[in-house]
């Protein structure tokens, strides 16, 4: 099935598959790790809320977890990869993983695995491009014949017309997090450029599935190289989308629309302005691949119309049957990936931007409105379109489908001006907590003041143990009132003045500071954030080995998910060893 020979007695490493094999990730990573494991367990956990931001890593940091991984198991080291992948938002430091698995065993002259490693951690059609990009960057240009064989079963899994549309621009399409803020002091996003489509094809050969899949391996290779001529009537989405189907036109690109564009966190928006970028984020694409098009065209043809008026200067307002179309727009993979392709901060720059994008607003993804609440607040939507945004911030339906966590609707409160927002935001964050994980026993959480992102996990957190004392800076035990928004329990916050002392006998504290002092003593297992801005070659407190205790730098939504995940594999240790 596909290219490339293969010797008469093929190694694993010559084997396709969706994926290697090895049952449950965590399952395959708990067995024979040991301190290795839970070393990978503490450096992968304290950059959670980094997400995809690798490089924002203290160099010892990526030292230590590039060099764990080179010399890693293979009994463990590929469920532990795909757990990274699969329950974590920490897509780019998966890839680097794999590629240093693989370079290790190559290095070694070990064989089988690799090809199906490489595979399983390519889930988004822009991985394949940054893990080659990487690979280049870190190995050199010579591509082994793993990499490439896995890689190309990637692309002929991944690869389609609403991932061509979307991701085969030079973006990063990064989800930054906290780091985000910082990325002046970082110099910008540190990692190279993926590659895009059609080098991706060039350097893997990978096989086509299908006439039309191959028709998109050619389309793309000749996008690469400058020398588009007439779309393939097997790529109704690119024709469409390009000008030469429903819309009429002629050439490769909308008129209007500059020919590169970058695509931070799902969100497209021109090269011209990357500042722009850095100053907001938006919805990520689904992480699975979209269901493969080509069998809906007519009901893909007005959304696809709406979206390319929008980004064209020369359009106007959608018409209103459009918008019906845009809402059952074939599958939602689809749905969101038109949407995600609008320059929306572009579109708000313009004086007529607002006009042609405000029917479009309401249909957005719940995390990019979220995201752009404030710059839409600021560009003045009118109320009917204020009203739709609020009733879907708060619908608890909406919110479950969005997985947005407390955090996100707490920025978006700290960030908006207009206080006809704070309704739905607090009933939003409310509805939000469902997202997270409760944990049992009493837990002590100690805030340190200045920061209203660290009271608003604090009190998040403290809502989801079974028992939990929230001490206040006054010095006193917070009362949490059960079902409350936590956007609410930050305003009862800043009034409070408690007086009661917290009880003891804790089995674990949190600690939410801005710079840990290491002034905290305790029997429990103890758990620090740290959120102050930081170096990436500055020295970091570390907990000893076989301590149940963990030093955390940053705050997210996926910062809710590190206690239970670390006190599952403690848990798991003591029964094993």
């Amino acid at each position: 099935m596909w290219r490339g020979a293969c010797s008469p007695s093929p190694s694993t490493d010559d084997q396709p598959g969706a994926g290697p094999g090895l049952g449950s990730p965590r399952s395959r990573a708990r067995r024979g790790g040991g301190a290795v494991i839970e070393e990978l367990y503490r450096t992968v956990l304290a950059r959670a809320a980094y997400q995809d931001a690798f490089f924002a890593w203290p160099v010892p940091e990526r030292e230590k977890y590039v060099s764990l991984l080179r010399a890693a198991d293979p009994s463990w080291a590929p469920g532990f990869l795909q757990w990274l992948r699969t329950e974590t938002g920490m897509r780019y430091p998966v890839l680097v993983g794999a590629a240093a698995f693989v370079a290790g065993r190559l290095d070694r002259g070990e064989h089988g695995v690799s090809r199906q490693v490489i595979a399983s951690v390519l889930r988004r059609a822009h991985d394949p491009g940054h893990l080659l990009a990487y690979w280049r960057f870190a190995y050199g240009r010579s591509l082994p014949k793993p990499v490439k064989r896995g890689v190309a079963d990637a692309v002929t899994r991944l690869y389609d017309e609403p991932a061509l549309l979307a991701f085969d621009d030079g973006g990063h399409h990064f989800s930054l997090g906290f780091v985000r803020a910082d990325l002046p002091r970082h110099g910008g996003i540190g990692t190279p450029r993926p590659l895009r489509f059609g080098e991706v094809i060039r350097l893997v050969h990978p096989r086509a599935r299908d006439r039309a899949q191959g028709d998109l391996f050619r389309y793309a290779l000749a996008r690469r190289q400058g020398r588009v001529g007439a779309v393939p009537e097997t790529l109704p989405l690119v024709r469409t989308w390009t000008g030469a189907g429903d819309l009429g036109g002629q050439g490769a690109e909308v008129p209007g629309v500059p020919p590169r564009e970058s695509v931070v966190a799902g969100q497209a928006v021109p090269e011209v302005g990357k500042s722009a970028a850095h100053r907001g984020s938006a919805a990520a694409l689904p992480e699975s691949p979209a269901a493969e098009v080509g069998t809906e065209p007519t009901s893909l043809a007005g959304p696809l119309k709406l979206v390319a008026a929008a980004r064209s200067r020369g359009g106007h307002p959608p018409p209103a049957q459009w918008l019906a179309q845009l809402r059952r727009a074939g599958t939602r993979p689809h749905a969101e990936t038109l949407l995600a392709a609008l320059p929306l901060v572009d579109l708000l720059a313009r004086p007529d931007g607002l006009a042609r994008l405000e029917p479009l607003i309401p249909h957005l993804p719940l995390t990019t409105l979220l995201a752009h609440l404030r710059r839409l607040d600021a560009a003045g939507i009118g109320f009917e379109t204020a009203m739709a945004i609020a009733a879907r911030i708060a619908d608890p339906a909406e919110v479950r489908a969005s997985s947005a966590g407390p955090l996100r609707f707490a920025a978006a409160w700290l960030g908006v001006d207009s206080r006809r927002w704070e309704p739905a935001l607090a009933a939003g964050a409310r509805h939000s907590l469902d997202s997270v994980p409760r944990l049992p026993g009493r837990t002590l959480v100690l805030i340190e003041p200045g920061s209203d992102t660290r009271i608003v996990f604090g009190l998040a957190l403290a809502q989801r143990c079974e028992d939990a004392d929230v001490v206040h800076p006054a010095g006193g035990r917070f009362p949490l009132e059960p079902g409350e928004s936590p956007l609410h329990a930050l305003i009862r916050w800043h009034s409070a003045h408690p007086r009661t002392p917290a009880p003891t006998g804790h089995d674990r504290v949190v600690v939410l500071t801005e710079q840990y002092g290491e002034d905290v003593r305790t029997e429990a297992p103890l758990y620090v954030w740290e959120t102050r801005r930081h170096s990436s070659h500055e020295h970091e407190p570390e907990f000893p080995a076989g301590s149940r205790g963990l030093f955390l730098r940053g705050l997210g939504d996926a910062s809710f998910l590190i206690i239970p995940w670390w006190e599952e594999l403690v848990a798991d240790d003591q029964r094993t060893y």
